[in-house]
């Protein structure tokens, strides 16, 4: 395969938390002087010795300040997009044009995101009530077990899709997504191939715009894409993204 995209989430597909921290795992994000994220070593090996048939390209929920915590392999991606693919980076600036038309495309929908920020600010099952980068509102449940609360409540909200992932809700305009992102950096590029890893519902508009899907087998009867590699285990999704890069490659 001449030249393969990656497209490829951060939170619980290529990094995960210190909670789940193991031997000889790297840190790959600090908050506030505390080791955050991190990454298993072989992955972080992978990444930092890409071929030049792959382009690794962070496609992330993150805000930009949540996203320059982050610090990947030095030279594995000059590109990354974030914001659920609101804002594009590269070579460490944004974007102008890309950022200012999805800006457009969340600006008619402002009125009712800021009307849920004030309706939802206070409540005190609620750790995080925020409006991500201008393009998104988010909220961060105190606790788990609230968030059916809120999404019985919120998720039938017409003009947004709201989704929930582990203890958050996103409240997204409907043209700012994932897959729309994807779309519009391949067709740019005209890459002849495109793979994307996630395990979140928030991954599906990517994963189904790819031509190679990479998942859990929590997304395996979500996903219609046919074309996909499945994670059947219990160890590390990005160990698994590697390896089946590396079998994409071959073919």
């Amino acid at each position: 395969m001449s030249k393969i995209l990656l497209a490829c989430d951060l939170d619980n597909t290529l990094i995960h938390s210190y909670k789940h921290k193991r031997q000889g795992d790297i840190c790959v994000e600090i908050l506030r002087g505390n080791e955050q994220g991190f990454m298993s070593s072989r992955v972080y090996d992978k990444l930092s010795h890409l071929p030049e048939s792959i382009e690794l390209v962070p496609l992330t929920t993150r805000s930009v300040e949540q996203f320059e915590r982050i610090k990947l392999p030095a030279g594995s991606h000059t590109r990354a997009i974030t914001t659920n693919g609101g804002i594009l980076i590269e070579n460490g600036v944004q974007n102008e044009k890309w950022r200012e038309k999805h800006l457009r495309c969340a600006a008619e929908l402002m009125p009712l995101l800021k009307k849920l920020h004030a309706e939802l600010e206070g409540d005190p099952l609620l750790n995080v009530v925020r409006i991500v980068d201008d393009m998104y509102l988010y909220i961060s449940c105190s606790d788990p077990s609230y968030v059916g609360k809120f999404m019985d409540r919120y998720e039938s909200i017409p003009e947004l899709d709201v989704m929930a992932s582990g203890r958050k809700i996103y409240f997204l305009p409907p043209k700012i997504n994932k897959g729309s992102a994807l779309h519009q950096l391949a067709e740019k590029e005209e890459f002849p191939f495109t793979a994307a890893a996630g395990d979140s519902t928030i991954d599906l508009p990517m994963l189904e715009q790819a031509d190679h899907a990479i998942i859990p087998e929590s997304l395996d009867k979500l996903l219609k894409n046919p074309s996909r590699s499945v994670y059947r285990g219990d160890g590390d999704l990005a160990e698994f993204v590697v390896d089946t890069l590396a079998g994409l490659l071959d073919k």
